[in-house]
């Protein structure tokens, strides 16, 4: 039987930990039972909150540590597979910052553990819990849209510079996340191209263009250079198009009725006979993470499959690793 109280360690407690650990603190049912970083500050809460949770500042304290039944990993991309894999050899279930791994190899290992033991493997692809993302898949499997032809994403913005992975990885997964979610096709060619702008060999500009079964394209946009902040979705389809906006301060989407005068009279113009834009009301009111942090404590009670398990999140590694190796690139010094 699972726990009445799911008892959870955070591990990494910077930027984005300490917004797990705020999500998961406010989650019914859940309690922090351990508290995991290498930087001694930051593992003493100001408010004095989570008052009996074990503190320290090694791992192998937290897999040793009784009762817990689940670790919140908040970690170095680089450090995901050897964390995660520990913790699923403990026993316990896993939450883990994307990407799931940095080889697809290491991925597979991951989503083999977590099976053979009967644990949650949960990616923390947070954008597929926001529900206009939601509504956007809805959409797309009612035939809104009519037939897809392409989608295109563009997450850019300065700001978050990272020194331990570049942009393809660190924000591609994001993208191919929503993607593979709102179109679950096979991806027949990815060609990246990448831009290292301000340190020799690691990317802070990434364009691919995506080829998937069924004849719809993609096309991915990443930079860390960039004066605006953008997260942006736009769904072309053969009726209609859906665009939507995901930073949390200014999300929405917008359905777009269009209409196209082939008639060969017109010559070499296909005129627009009507293009309308109409902004969608969803209620959005939740904040996706805490949508996905039920979705994690609502699969390991239950034993059902999240949108973003370990196995779905596998595809998105296979192709990021995939174009990674075919890449063209630009440098410093090209």
């Amino acid at each position: 039987m699972p726990p009445t109280t799911l008892n959870v360690a955070v591990v990494g407690l910077g930027y984005w930990g300490s917004n797990l650990l705020r999500a998961f603190g406010t989650t019914p049912g859940v309690r922090i039972a351990a508290l995991c970083d290498r930087e001694e500050h930051l593992l003493a809460q100001p408010d004095g909150a989570h008052a009996d949770a074990r503190r320290t500042t090694e791992y192998a304290d937290v897999l040793t540590t009784p009762g817990i039944d689940a670790v919140v990993l908040a970690t170095p991309p680089a450090s995901h597979h050897a964390l995660a894999l520990a913790a699923l050899r403990a026993g316990m279930h896993v939450w883990l910052e994307k990407p799931l791994a940095l080889t697809a190899a290491h991925g597979r290992e991951l989503v083999e553990a977590a099976r053979t033991r009967g644990r949650v493997l949960f990616v923390d692809e947070t954008f597929l819990y926001d529900p206009l993302v939601g509504e956007m898949k809805r959409l797309i499997d009612e035939g809104a849209l009519g037939r897809v032809h392409h989608l295109s994403f563009e997450r850019l913005g300065l700001g978050r510079i990272r020194r331990d992975s570049n942009v393809w990885w660190n924000s591609g997964p994001h993208d191919l996340a929503i993607l593979f979610h709102l179109v679950p096709r096979r991806v027949l060619r990815a060609r990246l191209h990448e831009h290292a702008h301000l340190r020799d060999g690691i990317a802070d500009m990434a364009v691919c263009d995506l080829e998937l079964e069924g004849g719809v394209s993609a096309h991915v946009y990443l930079s860390w250079l960039h004066p605006e902040k953008t997260a942006s979705v736009t769904v072309v389809g053969s009726q209609r198009m859906l665009r939507y906006e995901g930073r949390f301060e200014k999300r929405s989407l917008t359905l777009y009725d269009y209409a196209l005068d082939t008639d060969e009279r017109h010559g070499n113009l296909v005129p627009v006979r009507q293009f309308a834009a109409r902004p969608l009301e969803v209620a959005s009111g939740t904040e996706p993470l805490a949508i996905a942090v039920a979705h994690f404590v609502e699969s390991i009670r239950t034993g059902g499959e999240p949108p973003s398990s370990g196995g779905r999140s596998l595809r998105v590694v296979e192709v990021l690793e995939r174009a990674e190796h075919a890449a063209t690139r630009h440098s410093l010094d090209a």
